[in-house]
């Protein structure tokens, strides 16, 4: 977005930062279902994973969708108002961050899969990997920081820290008290997190329209 007109970056900016704000939202009261629906199948259904299972990949479709649905949404609205040098130069753009944010995904996913016992705990490391991840390409190809996702990747890295140090010696004495723990650990991080988050760019893509809307009808 560096080389389109003035108006067009502005307006890629905050349609952008309000749109991840939704999204991290979004992810925070889907994963809320799903931990306390985890937690109800658990004890009614406590060797029954399938359930579990099944209930968590219905929200990740339901996840996916939104996902895609917002984010075509977002898409049509912001090319609408480029012209033809700007689409093709954000096509490419987007093209390079899509395929750079998904091997950086993948990689930083695979210590969940990896470590299997230490799968609940992992996720705050892999989520802020991606995190980060995700601030730095987007300051990279588009030329725009969003510090409130480097912030939450840096908070979900000090969670994990701490974890690791204060669980470790249960990881060794009593593997389920671990995992149960991990999981309780990991999810409020993470709600909490990204819906803090989420809030924050939604409120701050707010304010940025309405002093641009100030500006320029030249409102004191």
């Amino acid at each position: 977005m560096r080389q389109a007109r003035d108006h067009v970056r502005k307006f890629w900016a905050v349609q952008n930062r309000k749109v991840l704000g939704l999204l991290l939202v979004m992810f925070a009261a889907i994963y809320s279902i799903g931990f306390v629906f985890t937690n109800i199948l658990s004890q009614n259904f406590a060797l029954n994973m399938t359930n579990i299972l099944m209930m968590w990949a219905v929200l990740l479709a339901v996840g996916i969708g939104l996902v895609f649905g917002v984010v075509s949404r977002k898409h049509l609205i912001t090319t609408k108002i480029m012209n033809s040098k700007e689409h093709q130069m954000h096509s490419r753009n987007i093209g390079i961050f899509l395929i750079a944010i998904t091997i950086g995904a993948i990689l930083f996913a695979l210590p969940v899969t990896l470590v299997p016992a230490d799968a609940s705990l992992m996720m705050l490391f892999s989520l802020g990997g991606i995190m980060l991840l995700l601030y730095t390409f987007l300051n990279t190809v588009f030329g725009h920081s969003y510090y409130e996702i480097g912030f939450a990747s840096l908070i979900l890295w000090l969670v994990f820290v701490i974890g690791a140090i204060s669980l470790a010696s249960t990881a060794w004495t009593n593997p389920p008290l671990f995992q149960s723990l991990s999981f309780i650990v990991a999810s409020v991080t993470i709600i909490t997190v990204f819906a803090v988050t989420g809030a924050a760019m939604l409120y701050n893509a707010a304010g940025s329209f309405h002093e641009e809307f100030r500006k320029v009808n030249k409102i004191r």
